[in-house]
């Protein structure tokens, strides 16, 4: 049983990581749309994602990257069971309720005029066709995610002055020798 829950832990563990990254890309897209009137083939896949960036930018900045209290409180709301989760450090409980306030997040990502911005109904993600459905549009997100990255990677490498490592590799390596570093202190976005 031991085993099965350390598995289940690093499949959500995963399941995170690909949510974080993927508005990590997001973010990093956000800043390109000046490319795409020269590559318009960048700016049709970042059309295609454009709902999928906003939806998984929002379950990183609730749940991944941040836990807010709006939604743990909505996740006991929602499904009272996850207080048998409280009071035992055994890893399961915590393996549950990650779980739950994943469902959650999910179903408040809502519009109050239309209901969910993503999918049809809310999300149960123990019943298996929502589950299915929520990690199918997840992988989807994810392929398309990576292609839209390497092309936004191609095409900003032909905007970067690469030096002639020869002719200029004493020049860089002094400028190496002299970097003095200091903290990247955080600005204003």
């Amino acid at each position: 049983m031991e085993r099965a829950v350390e598995l289940y832990c690093l499949r959500l563990l995963y399941f995170r990581h690909i949510m974080l990254e993927i508005a990590n890309i997001a973010d990093v897209a956000s800043t390109a749309r000046a490319l795409y009137k020269d590559h318009p083939e960048l700016g049709e896949l970042h059309g295609e994602l454009s709902q999928a960036f906003e939806f998984f930018k929002y379950i990183r900045n609730k749940y991944v990257g941040h836990l807010v209290p709006e939604l743990v409180d909505k996740t006991f709301e929602w499904l009272p069971q996850s207080f048998s989760t409280l009071g035992d450090v055994d890893e399961s409980n915590a393996l549950i309720l990650s779980w739950f306030v994943l469902e959650t997040v999910i179903n408040t990502y809502t519009d109050p005029s239309t209901g969910h911005r993503v999918f049809d109904t809310e999300t149960d993600l123990n019943y298996p066709p929502d589950q299915i459905r929520f990690f199918d549009y997840l992988g989807e997100t994810a392929e398309k995610a990576m292609v839209y990255a390497e092309l936004l990677s191609k095409v900003a490498a032909t905007y970067v002055e690469v030096p002639d490592m020869k002719e200029e590799w004493f020049k860089l390596a002094m400028q190496a020798g002299a970097t003095e570093f200091s903290y990247l202190a955080k600005k204003g976005r």
